[in-house]
């Protein structure tokens, strides 16, 4: 979806503030650590949530920092799909505002042995999200065009490479589609690394080289070999 998530490429928002630092307050470590275990239990999957996050209205994901809008995503789910309900939610808003995380409510359970092992598992479990083998129609230095598509719903292609000219770089097997999974279906195709030159997505307005966007089959379309830059044919919009 064109939602106000998909800021790549976009101006107005000065420089990339590079922080490195995972968390900058408790709370944020509670709200991944929630984030973790619901996971883990199935209660929702990652692009459910990336898709809840990108529902946020416009001015509020702007003015919430990145775990606030991960905590808003969490809520979103829990009521749609009835773990919580409004009354239960308002209850537990009332019930932590102003405690502190750490000091007030947390509660040794290192000697819990069997919570302990149950949570490092959740932690260390690697997403999987590969499926069987299906047959690419895309090769390696095959030249594709990102086809021109704007749904509603998820969708892992981001706006600046539509309509863009790439090269398969990589195909990297088959994978899960989270433009379908973020909607409760599971279907399974091809993965390519997509190299596209930064001046064919910004002209000279780029000091970079190459952008690298995975990106699933269908997002993709074969490109015309007489066309340069974006495409120009009927076929590839």
């Amino acid at each position: 979806m064109n939602g106000i998530h998909d800021m790549g490429g976009m101006h107005g928002f000065g420089e990339i503030d590079v922080d490195d630092a995972s968390f900058h307050d408790d709370w944020e470590r509670a709200v991944f650590a929630v984030e973790k275990l619901l996971r883990y239990q199935s209660i929702y999957g990652i692009d459910e949530k990336r898709h809840a996050i990108e529902r946020i209205d416009p001015e509020t994901y702007l003015n919430v920092s990145y775990f606030e809008r991960w905590a808003l995503g969490s809520e979103t789910l829990l009521l749609e799909n009835g773990t919580i309900d409004q009354n239960e939610l308002r209850a537990a808003v009332n019930r932590g505002d102003g405690i502190n995380l750490v000091d007030d409510r947390a509660t040794d359970r290192s000697g819990d042995g069997e919570l302990v092992k149950l949570t490092r598992d959740g932690f260390r479990q690697d997403a999987a999200y590969d499926r069987d083998p299906i047959e690419p129609q895309y090769n390696l230095g095959m030249r594709v065009v990102v086809r021109n598509d704007h749904p509603a719903g998820h969708t892992r292609c981001p706006r600046y490479v539509r309509r863009a000219r790439g090269t398969i770089e990589d195909v990297r097997g088959t994978y899960v589609v989270p433009d379908e999974a973020a909607h409760g279906e599971e279907v399974a195709e091809p993965l390519y690394a997509v190299r596209f030159n930064a001046n064919d997505l910004w002209n000279d307005d780029t000091d970079g080289d190459a952008i690298y966007v995975d990106l699933w089959e269908r997002h993709l379309k074969r490109a015309s070999e007489t066309t340069a830059g974006r495409a120009a044919t009927e076929d590839e919009r």
